[in-house]
């Protein structure tokens, strides 16, 4: 099903710049479509001796023999630590939920002991079952995709272009940003650590929902970012960053080159602001990136067009413009240093008549009449240097205006509410909340330090009236229930 899912994205990825370097992540590469030789189909994997070395979660499974073999012991010592940093990572710092591994792995066909999350080390283009099909591919989560049971797969070597004839791998894994050749013994850790960060945070988006059309964009979007996060001076996420213009969110497309969204997100909203996206999508899996971080943005006060306007702001000062990122902009902090490395985005050379959802222009600006688009959210100029420049940018569609801030009050959101669509209520301003019935019935009291709150009913409340009111002295208010 998976893969029917993600068949468009198979053009993009195949015939892309990351094809002919080597693709980050095979995880939502879609398996090829093309009929294999003999020699592909009669492949042999042969009698390999398998070793394993276990952590506190993680069980890594690795060989020193034939095309698998890892080069040196201390490749798997390095692996050994990248998880267990992750996992702590990923789940005590980013706020995702937890990973669930198979119990039996798809390569070396182990039988996973209770407990432990299984890793297999292998040349990858060499998968058992699948050989050829992740040729180029840093590290993977193999199919099937459709529980919440995964095993994360890491290349050997860096190094690919083995085959079923017993060809070995020779053709290196290379960096365009920084020249790394990642198969050299003074740069393999490199890819590793970065490889590592990526494959196991799909796990935890896959534990937390499954991936759909609508949410294989931001998969690789924010794995690419949580690379910056753990390895900030290694910096490979930029080889995936491109000044398009127009620029525009696909979600059925591979989202690398908007990793630079996602660590200008976590500067804004938070190192945890992405666990709450992944909630969103769980909740609901058909809707795409741009409703599901409205509705984050909406659950603390933020206004999202606001929000992307200025991310789209900041994307302007990159390359040879970042001597000019005026204070304003320089919230982004986990990025300011690489600002100058990204490339230089370009203008846009006539106004647009129409603005797609999830997208910016530039346009230089040759008078002070603001250009006149129906579609455009948000409209401004930036000056830079002796120059200056409209930035337009559109976010959501028209027929979904996310619910703004009202006054300094007690505000329940969304109401009307059905928990059957969104399962979380959210009520600003009070760090105390009390539910009643329509009947007058106590049906929950809720705290917390923060002022917001989030009721999250184990039991649906019935369609009907709802009345709430903040605590301890607060006016009744009317919270309508519908399904």
């Amino acid at each position: 099903m998976l893969r029917c899912l993600i068949l468009l994205t198979f053009i993009a990825l195949c015939f892309s710049h990351l094809h002919a370097r080597g693709t980050r992540c095979g995880t939502v590469q879609p398996v090829r479509v093309l009929a294999k030789s003999a020699n592909f189909e009669n492949c042999r994997q042969g009698a390999l001796n398998v070793l394993e070395r276990r952590t506190t979660k993680f069980i890594i499974y690795y060989t020193l023999q034939g095309v698998h073999a890892v080069k040196t012991e201390a490749y798997i010592d390095s692996l050994a630590k990248y998880l267990e940093d992750a996992y702590s990572l990923h789940k005590d710092i980013l706020g995702m939920g937890d990973i669930r591994g198979r119990i039996r792995t798809i390569h070396y066909q182990k039988d996973v002991p209770v407990g432990f999350y299984p890793v297999e080390v292998i040349d990858t283009g060499m998968l058992r079952g699948y050989e050829g099909d992740y040729a180029d591919t840093y590290g993977l989560i193999p199919p099937p995709l459709n529980s919440q049971s995964t095993q994360v797969i890491i290349e050997n070597d860096f190094l690919r272009g083995a085959d079923c004839t017993g060809k070995l791998s020779t053709i290196p894994f290379t960096s365009a940003a920084t020249g790394y050749n990642y198969s050299e013994p003074d740069k393999w850790h490199l890819a590793l650590k970065v490889t590592t960060y990526h494959e196991l945070y799909h796990s935890f988006q896959l534990y937390q929902t499954r991936l759909t059309d609508h949410s294989i964009f931001w998969a690789e979007a924010s794995a690419t970012g949580v690379e910056e996060i753990a390895a900030p001076s290694i910096d490979d996420y930029i080889n995936y960053l491109e000044p398009y213009n127009p620029r525009t969110i696909d979600n059925s497309k591979g989202g690398y080159d908007w990793a630079s969204l996602y660590l200008f997100l976590y500067s804004e909203l938070g190192p945890r602001f992405d666990s709450y996206i992944w909630k969103h999508y769980a909740a609901s899996p058909r809707e795409g990136f741009a409703i599901q971080l409205a509705k984050h943005a909406n659950s603390i006060g933020k206004n999202v067009e606001d929000l992307f306007h200025k991310y789209a702001a900041f994307m302007f000062f990159s390359g040879q413009r970042a001597q000019y990122l005026p204070d304003s902009l320089k919230s982004s902090t986990t990025v300011l240093n690489d600002l100058p490395a990204w490339p230089t985005w370009n203008l846009w050379g006539a106004t647009p008549r129409v603005m797609p959802v999830g997208s910016f222009y530039f346009l230089a600006k040759s008078s002070d009449a603001m250009p006149t688009i129906d579609s455009v959210a948000r409209i401004s100029y930036l000056e830079y240097g002796n120059a200056s420049v409209w930035v337009l940018s559109r976010l959501l569609e028209k027929d979904y205006v996310p619910s703004e801030l009202g006054p300094k009050e007690l505000m329940a959101y969304p109401n009307p509410w059905n928990p059957k669509k969104n399962p979380n209520l959210y009520f600003r301003n009070s760090n105390g909340v009390e539910i009643r019935s329509s009947s007058g019935a106590l049906m929950t009291r809720l705290k917390s330090e923060k002022d917001t709150l989030v009721w999250q009913p184990q039991k649906l409340p019935a369609p009907g009236i709802l009345y709430y009111r903040t605590l301890p002295h607060g006016k009744n208010k009317v919270l309508i229930v519908e399904y």
